[in-house]
C-alpha cells in the first residue's frame, strides 16, 4: 500500500511538471528529472509534495537569482580595485546563499518531517552525481 502510494505521488509530479513544461527544453527536462529523483529519494507522499515543492522551488528561484546577479561581475580585473570589488561580491553572494538556507529551512521543516529535511541535501548531491553520470554517458 506505502509502495502504491509513492508511485502516485511520483506520478502526480512528473505529470505536473510535464504539464507545466510541454516544450520539453533541456532545462525543463533536468528539472522533471530533479523533482522525479528528489520525489523518490525522499519517498514523498502526496500531501507532503504539495507542501513542500512550491517552498523548495521558491528557494530554488532565489538563489539562482542571487547566483545570477553575481554572474554579472566582471572576471577580469585591470587593478586592484576592480579584484577587490569582485570579492566583495562573491562574499556578499555567499552570505545570501546562507542566510536563504536558513529561512528556507524554517519553511521547509514546516512542510516535511524532519528526518526527510535531513536527507534532503544528500539527495541534492546524490542527484548531481546522477545527471552528471547521464551527460558522461556512464
Amino acid at each position: 500500500m506505502k509502495n502504491k502510494r509513492y508511485i502516485l505521488c511520483y506520478l502526480f509530479v512528473l505529470l505536473a511538471f510535464l504539464k507545466v513544461f510541454p516544450q520539453g527544453g533541456k532545462n525543463e527536462k533536468i528539472e522533471a528529472m530533479r523533482v522525479a529523483f528528489i520525489t523518490d529519494k525522499l519517498k514523498l507522499i502526496t500531501d507532503e509534495s504539495q507542501k513542500f515543492w512550491p517552498v523548495y522551488n521558491d528557494y530554488q528561484d532565489k538563489l539562482k537569482a542571487a547566483r545570477q546577479e553575481f554572474k554579472k561581475q566582471p572576471t577580469t580585473f585591470s587593478n586592484d580595485k576592480e579584484a577587490q570589488d569582485y570579492l566583495d561580491a562573491e562574499l556578499l553572494l555567499k552570505n545570501r546563499e546562507y542566510n536563504l538556507y536558513k529561512e528556507y529551512y524554517e519553511k521547509i521543516k514546516k512542510t516535511i518531517p524532519i528526518k526527510k529535511v535531513a536527507e534532503l541535501r544528500q539527495a541534492e548531491e546524490d542527484f548531481k552525481k546522477e545527471l552528471l553520470k547521464q551527460l558522461q554517458g556512464k
